[in-house]
């Protein structure tokens, strides 16, 4: 017994020193090896393609790329260009005139007019910026620090595209010397991203970023819940989305989702009738429950985080009496014959919303068929006109151009010589606002808008910020992340 009262004694003793030692300020707990710590964060990026800024498809690698190059402009969540590598810009009619700011590449060299022109003729053929670029139809230097952008028609938004990677002129092959905020390095297989000395204003708390290879967007998550990266992002394209062990917090992206129409239908040529299925519609159902709440109901073809629209209050709203009254008015025969909504069966946010929508439809008198199909076969009975309502989506680029809807390859069930496609190509010229055609858009539903689709980026408990992710750039307030 007193042999084990003396050893109670001095175990306690021994914790008391302990307790009373004076913390050494170079042990791994001080607030200098915490930050030292804290400067390295783990990034995924696919090993299935090189890391070329203009040759890039996966999306890992292409939001990967938005950390060692900038472009002449970045867009926040409201899609409103904010100058990088440009001082200032002037859109006038088919030209925009850009003034570079004074900016210096990765290696200390100057950015230069001709090192811009020379990367927007190689975005012009990249399959990541060539469609933001299609009514940008060549570019002229026309000082070393000023250019001129020709565009195909006019385009008062057009500084939103001017967002492709700015690279030494003549530069080729692999990450090639860019003006972002990381530069890319190698050390022997390893790969990283070390802060960019040159860039200035620019003194992130985590200085490199270590590059995870995983064989593609699929492998992401899981690799997030072991811990191999600190952050990844899901366009939630799939139609799907699994919780995962991780934070998440939802962004908004340019994805429009609507109800599309076969305007050559006996039934849904008539106005009234499309009006009438406009007012019916539960859009925050949709958004809500369809989609699981990663998408946000809309009112017009425009993206609501728009920042031309900002502050305007776009909802279209009515009731079952109300369109009843409208269908009653047009004399349209509404019960003899099945209408089909077609939707592709492999995206389940999707038909979960042709089910909604076909039953609302159904509590004003229509009867209708869920045609569900694959994706092949959604594809032909789109293109053999074998439908009457189909659930479409289509990605908008920055400047919000809704001219693939009415006159280009996605024009499918829409009248070319409609009037929102003549009102658009007036507000187009500037001979109406933007109001005027979004009103005409409301009155003549040659497309019925359901909502904007959200993605989901992801981060461990290790990761702490305040997340401003944005379509254009998930990386956006990178500068003020925390990595333990």
């Amino acid at each position: 017994m007193k042999k084990l009262i003396s050893l109670l004694l001095s175990v306690l003793i021994l914790f008391a020193f302990c307790g009373c030692e004076k913390k050494d300020e170079n042990d791994s707990g001080t607030a200098d090896n915490i930050s030292a710590k804290e400067s390295i964060l783990n990034l995924a990026y696919s090993i299935s393609e090189d890391l070329d800024p203009f040759a890039v498809k996966t999306v890992i690698n292409t939001q990967l790329m938005s950390l060692v190059y900038d472009g002449l402009y970045k867009l926040d969540k409201t899609y409103k260009p904010i100058p990088t590598v440009a001082k200032s810009g002037i859109v006038s009619e088919t030209t925009v005139n850009i003034t570079l700011d004074n900016v210096r590449f990765s290696d200390g060299s100057n950015v230069t007019a001709p090192d811009v022109a020379y990367s927007f003729n190689r975005a012009k053929e990249s399959p990541a910026y060539k469609t933001k670029l299609a009514d940008f139809e060549s570019v002229d230097v026309t000082a070393n620090n000023m250019l001129m952008f020709h565009l195909t028609a006019p385009n008062a938004y057009a500084l939103s595209d001017l967002t492709f990677p700015i690279i030494k002129n003549g530069a080729l092959g692999l990450m090639p010397v860019g003006c972002g905020r990381y530069v890319f390095q190698q050390d022997g297989e390893k790969s990283y991203l070390i802060v960019n000395t040159n860039k200035s204003g620019f003194n992130p708390t985590i200085k490199t970023i270590t590059l995870v290879p995983v064989r593609g967007d699929d492998y992401l998550q899981s690799s997030l819940e072991i811990g191999n990266i600190g952050f990844c992002f899901n366009d939630l394209s799939s139609g799907e989305y699994s919780r995962i062990n991780a934070h998440s917090v939802e962004m908004g992206i340019n994805n429009f989702v609507y109800l599309g129409i076969n305007y050559e239908s006996s039934i849904f040529s008539d106005v009234s009738i499309r009006k009438a299925i406009n007012l019916v519609i539960d859009r925050s159902e949709i958004a809500n429950t369809a989609f699981q709440g990663h998408a946000r109901a809309v009112y017009s073809p425009f993206n609501p985080d728009w920042y031309a629209l900002a502050s305007k209050d776009l909802t279209v709203s009515g009731t079952k009496e109300e369109a009843e009254k409208l269908i009653e008015e047009s004399e349209t025969d509404i019960a003899y014959r099945d209408i089909s909504i077609l939707v592709n069966q492999a995206n389940p946010f999707k038909v979960e919303a042709a089910e909604l929508i076909g039953k609302k439809l159904e509590s004003i008198g229509f009867a209708v068929t869920i045609k569900d199909y694959t994706a092949e076969y959604y594809l032909d009975a789109l293109d053999s006109g074998a439908y009457d309502l189909y659930i479409g989506e289509y990605k908008l680029t920055p400047d919000m151009d809704l001219n693939p809807l009415f006159s280009g390859d996605l024009k499918i069930g829409i009248d070319p010589e409609c009037v929102s496609a003549a009102r658009y190509n007036q507000l187009l010229n500037g001979k109406c606002e933007l109001m005027d055609f979004v009103n005409t858009f409301n009155e003549d539903l040659p497309v019925i808008p359901l909502c904007y689709r959200n993605a989901v980026a992801s981060y461990t408990n290790s990761t702490n910020a305040d997340f401003a992710c944005c379509e254009g750039d998930v990386y956006f307030d990178i500068e003020t992340w925390r990595y333990k």
